[in-house]
C-alpha cells in the first residue's frame, strides 16, 4: 500500500522533511518513491527514491507523520 512519508532534506540551514510517496514492504519498513518529484539540483534528499527506510512517528508541524530515520539495506 502507498503512503506518504517525510525524509529530511540536507544544506538547508534549518530542519527541513519533504513529503515523499512509499511503500510499506515490512514492520516500519518502507521502499521510498518519488523519482519523478526528485531533482538533486534543487534538494538534497538524505534518502533517495527507491531506497528502504526505517521509519518512526513523529510529530511535524502539529501532526503525527511517518519520518524516516535510517537506510536499511537487509529487508
Amino acid at each position: 500500500m502507498e503512503t506518504t512519508i517525510y525524509i529530511q532534506l540536507l544544506g538547508e540551514g534549518t530542519i527541513v522533511h519533504r513529503p515523499v510517496p512509499a511503500i510499506e514492504i515490512g514492520d516500519y519498513i518502507y521502499q521510498l518513491k518519488g523519482e519523478e518529484i526528485f531533482d538533486p539540483d534543487d534538494e538534497e534528499w538524505e534518502f533517495l527514491p527507491g531506497t528502504k527506510v526505517k521509519v518512526e512517528q513523529k510529530e511535524l508541524e502539529g501532526e503525527r507523520v511517518l519520518v524516516a530515520i535510517e537506510k536499511r539495506d537487509n529487508e
